[in-house]
């Protein structure tokens, strides 16, 4: 790649500066517009406005090496983006076509000036082509160098440098590297010149006073660049590293607070990455197999701080939503945004992840294809987890049960503490948490205790076997009248109700029905305690009395006297206020 070059002497540079202000530009240079659409409408225009662009980036350099400075740099970064479009570059990762491009015109002109050339004229022209005279590639001369007519994409219909001549651009140049130029050059070679080349920011007197053995090449790049680089990336972790020690949230952070700093992390490396970049492309300028390389890794390394800022950025927003009052943060409603955020995140990551894979050139639908063979394999093997899943998207939809809610399942009792994608989690009243999975959650018998409107109290008095009607009555007339004035007791068309409802074994039982209103456990309690208080009270005002279990035994003295004398010698034995009765 030749964006910026630098000689590495003054006496060096002016010489060249010298040649090119005193070369005039080729006769069949067309304009100098840049907005003018480059010729590709034949081989011919091919040619033509490669010559063109190569005698522009030779002036463009030449004006750059009297006057070092970005605007400079800037027109050679023009002028090369031009060069590029005259090449076939499909088949190259959209990541790696500005390096590849860039050393691909380096190499093909130091090859065409080493060759014999036809004159424009003898190449096919755009009549040519459209009277079908001429196929669609031209090949030049004596080399298996060939203008193709691109058949399909954007560049559809355009006749360019083509893919295998792109990727074969090293090989011809060094088979043909120790020929001398055809025509006296400026340069003779634009890759010696590439591979010293520098930035405006580096000083050329630094570069040219490195021994020669900083300037020896290693992955076709000089050590004293892979210094520089180094340098710079480590320089960059260093500032990266301080940055995440300084902004990295801590136990305390909770909430949008956590995210705000957690985010900072990856918009400071979306600042730190394209600066460093910055200083090894366009100043250290790195070309050959590194430059590759960096650029893969650099191109790599923004998709996953862009997917990583994207992540953040969703949960962020969904914890500004839920910090609102109208969300509590351990509400399900908060819950299954975090869950919507989860598949958004998922979702927006995926999409990044699929554009990268592109840029970088990856096998995206190979991926794809291989997902879709190992899929059955992956379903298998994830039937528990996706089970769990979907158990957990219908606990979302359905909520049987929320965050904080007292409920019963199975033996056990507690709150809800967590509804995960995968589990629930239950703290029981021992304080002591389950792990329920969401797929038998959803098929078992829940208990909600906290979804109830009102909660029942109903509780049967048993009462001696010595209690009047008279009492009884009395009794259920005093308990109803209590419970119709009572503020927490709901007043509808069949409770609260009173009733004497059977013969126990020791007792007479009067059922008391009520509903309470309130759905706390504690506020319940507080009503239950007060009403059963009053109960024992007007139970004591009726003038019965509570029962409790007894038995009364008959024994006779003697199993072989009459019926009449037997009778007469019964004696009645209660055993609750008896201890022992001798048999003699």
């Amino acid at each position: 790649m030749f964006e910026i070059a630098f000689k590495g002497t003054v006496a060096s540079a002016l010489a060249a500066i010298i040649l090119l202000l005193a070369c005039p530009a080729p006769s069949w240079a067309q304009s100098d517009n840049p907005l003018l659409a480059i010729d590709t409408s034949s081989p011919r225009g091919t040619m033509r406005a490669f010559h063109e662009l190569t005698a522009k980036l030779e002036t463009a350099y030449g004006q750059l090496i009297a006057d070092p400075r970005p605007a400079r740099q800037a027109e050679m970064r023009r002028i090369m983006d031009q060069l590029r479009r005259l090449l076939d570059m499909q088949q190259i990762p959209p990541a790696s076509r500005r390096k590849v491009g860039g050393d691909t015109i380096v190499f093909l002109v130091d090859v065409l000036r080493r060759i014999e050339l036809p004159k424009l004229t003898q190449i096919p022209d755009a009549k040519a082509v459209q009277s079908n005279r001429e196929p669609d590639h031209w090949t030049i001369p004596g080399s298996e160098i060939t203008i193709s007519r691109v058949a399909e994409g954007v560049n559809k219909g355009r006749f360019l440098f083509n893919s295998d001549t792109v990727a074969r651009a090293e090989e011809f140049y060094h088979l043909v590297e120790h020929l001398p130029p055809k025509e006296p050059t400026k340069l003779p070679s634009w890759r010696n010149v590439q591979l010293q080349a520098h930035g405006w920011m580096i000083p050329p007197d630094f570069v040219y006073n490195l021994p020669d053995s900083l300037k020896r090449p290693i992955l076709d790049t000089p050590i004293w660049k892979l210094i520089g680089s180094f340098l710079v990336l480590g320089l960059a972790t260093a500032l990266a590293a301080i940055w995440y020690r300084l902004t990295w949230p801590t136990n305390s952070s909770r909430g949008p607070v956590r995210y705000m700093r957690r985010i900072l992390t990856p918009l400071a490396l979306l600042v730190i990455i394209p600066v460093a970049r910055f200083l090894i492309d366009d100043q250290i300028f790195v070309v050959g197999t590194f430059a590759e390389m960096f650029e893969f890794s650099a191109d790599f390394l923004i998709y996953v701080v862009l997917a990583w800022t994207v992540w953040l950025a969703v949960f962020l927003a969904i914890e500004w939503i839920i910090a609102s009052p109208a969300i509590p943060n351990e509400s399900l409603d908060a819950s299954l945004l975090r869950l919507l955020g989860r598949v958004s995140g998922i979702a927006a990551v995926a999409m990044l992840a699929a554009q990268g894979a592109q840029q970088l050139g990856l096998p995206v639908l190979g991926v794809l294809a291989g997902l879709g063979v190992g899929g059955l394999a992956v379903a298998l093997a994830a039937q528990s987890s996706l089970e769990n899943f979907i158990g957990g998207v219908n606990l979302y939809a359905d909520r049987p049960i929320r965050l904080g809610d007292f409920c019963e399942y199975g033996d056990i009792k507690g709150h809800v503490e967590h509804i995960g994608l995968r589990s629930t989690r239950i703290r029981a009243l021992d304080r002591t948490i389950t792990s329920v999975p969401n797929s038998q959650l959803a098929k078992v018998h829940v208990t909600n205790y906290t979804l109830r409107d009102q909660m029942l109290f109903q509780h049967v008095l048993d009462l001696r076997y010595e209690t009047t009607t008279k009492q009884l009555r009395f009794l259920a007339f005093s308990i109803r009248g209590y419970l119709s004035s009572h503020p927490k007791v709901r007043k509808e068309v069949t409770v609260p109700r009173v009733h004497v409802v059977g013969f126990g074994d020791w007792s007479i039982k009067v059922e008391v029905y009520a509903y309470v209103d309130t759905r706390t456990v504690p506020d319940f309690l507080a009503v239950q305690e007060e009403l059963i208080l009053r109960l024992i009270e007007l139970v004591s005002q009726s003038g019965s009395e509570f029962a409790f279990p007894s038995q009364t035994t008959y024994l006779a003295r003697d199993a072989n006297a009459d019926t009449k004398s037997s009778r007469q010698h019964l004696v009645p034995v209660d055993l609750q206020n008896t201890q022992s009765i001798p048999l003699s």
